[in-house]
């Protein structure tokens, strides 16, 4: 059973003094953290941005959607392992290994001849990606007290604003100028300088292995789940009956690999932890489904170069950190159910805002103006409903906790790209006609979580069994 409050093993292994996330003791954790956030955070904007120009350039415009579900996918396989890793011997080799994989990814996408092997650069980005997530979220249990877990966790989403205001400009401006390759190079500069940040960090995680067994019924399905959203999404392009059941089939199989990888009722949305954990796939899921085709709508439709399609992607980071920063200062001042149902009508209203402007042919500055809001409910949404969840984690169920969370992320917005992959084709892939269709389809999820959200209750109540 995961306990009602943190269990005093997980207690943090700094001494509290008192003061906030920048104090003299938690300062250096606190700038390597947020830098290695703030990697992630680039990478993820600038190929957004960029992955128009790159899908046209080696003729790819096949597998774009797949440049995004696969890293997603291959990462639900290392975050599983990562997460049963942590709880064996820390955050420290998970994050070294992460660190690794991720730096390969990057060298092997940037020297891409063809679509194909840029997919396999981000299957390998996507491993290193989900084990250095997973390992950041055990380290926050182990180092900070739980007093600042909102407020590290805010920090998580401040550490988007520099590159969501820089990244898809300045990744924009790099492919205009001397080339998208240049983009992956950037990224690598970032990720050693977060690696050096790290480095005193990693030094004093050291821990001796603890008797907590592996997960190899979790490892497995977590490989069966990765396989199913990746079929999900060559399902695309076959829109004929075969390719329709083949859909559905992993469907099916995405929802049952999620069973034995997520605490006990999740699916259904139990009251505790499982709701945590579905608001947050569901409200990344929403997100992520439309956020993907928002710069290749401002391309088409609009004739926008990469770097002004990008800032709808700059203004959403930036509302995303308002809503997180909020929540950072003054979570005690709203009550964590009613928040959620805000964040996530927020969210709704505005993807179906989006979808009527599209298919009316509103103006280019109506469209930027909509999706930030999407930002502003889930920046809002994420630092209260992850603290609560982590609070509910005893010490050795921390890895599997964390993991958990980012699997519904992860699963919920590979799943949610694929499906708009599919609907986008389904709809002959017009312009503008066939992106209305895909971010009202994407409100979809967000209109279930607004549902879901009534759950919610505050507080640290026993949850269910973690499966």
């Amino acid at each position: 059973m995961a306990s009602g409050t943190m269990h005093p093993d997980a207690a943090s292994t700094v001494p509290d003094d008192g003061g906030g996330i920048m104090s003299a003791a938690l300062r250096a954790t606190t700038v390597g953290v947020l830098a290695l956030v703030s990697l992630h955070a680039f990478e993820a904007l600038a190929l957004t941005t960029v992955m128009p120009t790159i899908a046209r350039e080696l003729d790819g415009a096949s597998l774009y959607a797949m440049a995004f579900t696969a890293t997603l996918a291959s990462g639900l396989v290392s975050i599983v392992w990562s997460g049963n890793l942590a709880d064996r011997r820390g955050p420290r080799l998970p994050l070294l290994l992460g660190l690794a994989l991720f730096a390969a990814g990057l060298v092997v996408a940037g020297l891409a001849p063809s679509m194909g092997v840029l997919v396999a650069a981000r299957v390998v980005q996507g491993l290193g990606a989900g084990m250095t997530s997973t390992a950041l979220y055990v380290l926050v249990t182990r180092v900070y007290p739980q007093r600042l877990h909102t407020a590290i966790l805010a920090g998580f989403s401040a550490a988007w604003v520099v590159p969501s205001i820089a990244g898809p400009f300045v990744a924009g401006l790099i492919t205009q100028t001397i080339g998208w390759r240049w983009v992956f190079g950037l990224a690598l500069v970032v990720l050693v300088v977060a690696a050096v940040l790290l480095g005193r960090i990693l030094a004093g995680l050291r821990q001796e292995v603890v008797e907590v067994p592996w997960r190899t019924r979790s490892i497995a399905a977590s490989v069966a789940l990765a396989v199913a959203v990746l079929a999900l999404n060559g399902a695309a392009g076959r829109l004929d009956p075969l390719g329709i059941t083949s859909g559905v089939l992993a469907l099916v199989v995405v929802a049952l690999t999620l069973l034995p990888l997520t605490p006990r009722g999740t699916l259904r949305a139990a009251r505790g932890l499982p709701t945590d954990i579905a608001l947050r796939a569901l409200a990344f899921a929403a997100f992520s489904g439309a956020e993907v085709y928002l710069p290749r709508l401002l391309t088409e439709r609009d004739g926008l170069s990469p770097s002004l399609a990008g800032v709808a992607l700059t203004i959403t980071g930036v509302t995303w950190f308002v809503g997180s920063w909020v929540q950072g200062r003054w979570d005690r001042h709203f009550e964590i159910g009613r928040t959620a149902a805000v964040s996530l009508g927020a969210i709704t209203l505005s993807l179906l805002g989006l979808a009527a402007a599209v298919a009316l042919g509103a103006p280019t500055w109506v469209v930027i103006a909509l999706f930030p809001a999407v930002g502003l409910g889930i920046g809002t949404l994420y630092p209260r409903v992850t603290a609560q969840a982590l609070a509910r984690s005893g010490a050795g169920e921390q890895g599997f906790v964390s993991s958990a969370l980012q699997i519904g992320d992860s699963s919920g917005a590979a799943t949610a790209i694929a499906v708009s992959a599919i609907v986008f084709a389904g709809a002959g892939s017009a312009v503008p006609g066939a992106y209305a269709v895909v971010f009202a389809v994407m409100a979809v999820p967000a209109l279930i979580g607004w549902v879901v959200a009534h759950r919610v209750r505050g507080g640290t109540a026993p949850s269910p069994d973690l499966g």
